[in-house]
């Protein structure tokens, strides 16, 4: 890859689209057979559908595909990029195609870019960029439990979480691998929080971005998902207030949503209001829609505005779409108009902005517990997860999160299986494997719940680590 096609896609991964198109230009007119070309037009397509989700660009750029995968195909069968070309452009279409439920497709794609990598690794085994898409396929196929391995070896696919994620990590290190050293931060963050339970893979990984996240969207996400998993909501106030400035870049509005999130987890309804709203009017998409008004249909219930509590229920009804658990959830909510007790409310915000005190101090200041009535397997739950956090007795903890699996195990509420799924844990964490792997399977046990893909998708990993 010569200096130009390196100055491309820098400008490719910090979403600098425009500049990058403009080298494209120069070299195409000066060099129309660089291969490389029409890989990093794919790489800015990828990102634009992944970040912008919009269904007309996506229709339409889906078209180029094969187009692209034919010209590659004739491209200098002796450089290692010729594999590795063939296998970015299949990888970049099936994450681009799960965006918008195309799961066969996407299906077959993630196995061709797996074995184009696999064959590129043996014939160029020094070729230090196959480990990148290896190592992120290693780790997906890793996370899948042990009774479903018999597909993927039939499709001759084979990997671990952990070397999957050693493969990347071991990336980070390597000098020569710098250009891309801020893409595998944000694959290596994606894949660690999606598949690990480890905070202290997650402060290393925060670490390793340092002060980059003022420079790079990308890394601006990934620690703002790090410092918010951390329990660290202040920090992660102000990593996204000191996101880079938008000129000149492709538009990244979901941190909008997320700065909103931020500023309800400290209650601060009123500029909260003003970044969903913000995203709102910006955002092209589909995910997130209905989240974003669900937020607001809360912050108008905490603020007891019952009228427009009711009219963010409509729209969360009427606009977005209901592919992801966040949008699931918020549209189930709208077709009961369901809120839970105001405290509790107010205490799972304090909780996940990492306020354990002050949710502590919320979920205990109602006169009696049965000013909880209706809410008992929410109530544990809650207790439970501020206690861990506040380093309470273990034994206690377990206790009250089987309270809160054992009332809500038959409620369509994530209560139960996460009360589960936080067992399994601390019995991983004791290395009591027995145990963790009982609670790993109540929690698969149970179904039809809130943000079910996500909980099953934790356990499953979580049983995947404990039998390597």
């Amino acid at each position: 890859m010569n200096e130009n096609m390196q100055k491309t896609y820098s400008h490719i991964i910090n979403l600098e689209f425009d500049k990058a198109n403009e080298l494209l230009w120069t070299e195409q007119k000066d060099n129309p057979t660089n291969k490389i070309i029409i890989l990093q037009e794919n790489y800015i397509d990828f990102l634009t559908i992944i970040i912008g989700e919009d269904e007309v660009f996506f229709t339409a750029a889906k078209d180029k595909k094969s187009d692209r995968i034919n010209f590659l195909q004739t491209g200098d069968e002796s450089s290692p990029y010729y594999l590795y070309a063939q296998a970015e452009v299949h990888l970049q279409w099936a994450f681009a195609r799960l965006k918008f439920e195309e799961y066969l497709t996407a299906a077959y794609e993630i196995q061709k870019a797996y074995s184009l990598l696999e064959e590129n690794q043996e014939n160029f085994p020094n070729f230090k960029l196959n480990k990148k898409g290896l190592g992120l396929l290693h780790t997906l196929v890793g996370a899948i439990p042990n009774q479903y391995q018999w597909a993927l070896s039939l499709a001759g696919m084979e990997g671990s979480v952990a070397s999957g994620l050693g493969e990347l990590k071991a990336l980070l290190q390597d000098e020569q691998m710098e250009l891309y050293r801020n893409e595998i931060v944000f694959l290596t963050t994606f894949l660690q929080l999606n598949m690990t339970n480890d905070e202290v893979a997650y402060k290393q990984l925060l670490a390793d971005i340092g002060d980059g996240y003022s420079d790079s969207y990308l890394l601006n996400f990934a620690a703002a998902r790090l410092t918010h998993v951390l329990g660290q909501n202040d920090l992660t106030l102000n990593i996204l207030e000191n996101r880079p400035a938008d000129q000149g870049k492709f538009p990244f509005y979901y941190l909008d949503y997320l700065q909103g999130m931020s500023l309800l987890y400290k209650l601060d309804f009123k500029k909260s209001e003003q970044y969903f709203n913000r995203f709102l009017s910006n955002f092209k998409g589909n995910n997130y829609i209905k989240s974003a008004y669900h937020k607001l249909a809360l912050i108008a219930f905490l603020q007891g505005e019952t009228e427009k509590k009711l009219s963010y229920f409509e729209k969360v009804k009427s606009v977005g779409s209901a592919a992801i658990d966040e949008d699931k959830v918020a549209l189930k909510d709208a077709k009961k108009q369901y809120t839970t007790h105001s405290r509790l409310l107010s205490t799972r915000l304090l909780y996940d902005g990492g306020y354990y005190q002050a949710a502590l101090k919320e979920i205990q200041s109602v006169n009696t517990l049965k000013e909880y009535s209706g809410f008992y397997d929410e109530y544990w739950y809650r207790l439970a997860r501020i206690q861990s956090k506040l380093d309470y007795d273990t034994n206690e903890i377990i206790a009250h999160y089987q309270k809160a699996f054992d009332l809500g195990k038959a409620s369509s509420n994530y209560f139960a299986p996460m009360s589960a799924l936080q067992i399994a844990f601390i019995y991983e964490q004791k290395k009591e494997y027995a145990y963790a792997r009982i609670y790993f399977e109540e929690c698969l046990s149970l179904s039809d719940f809130d943000y079910e893909r996500g909980i099953h998708q934790k356990a499953k990993s979580g049983l995947a680590r404990i039998s390597d």
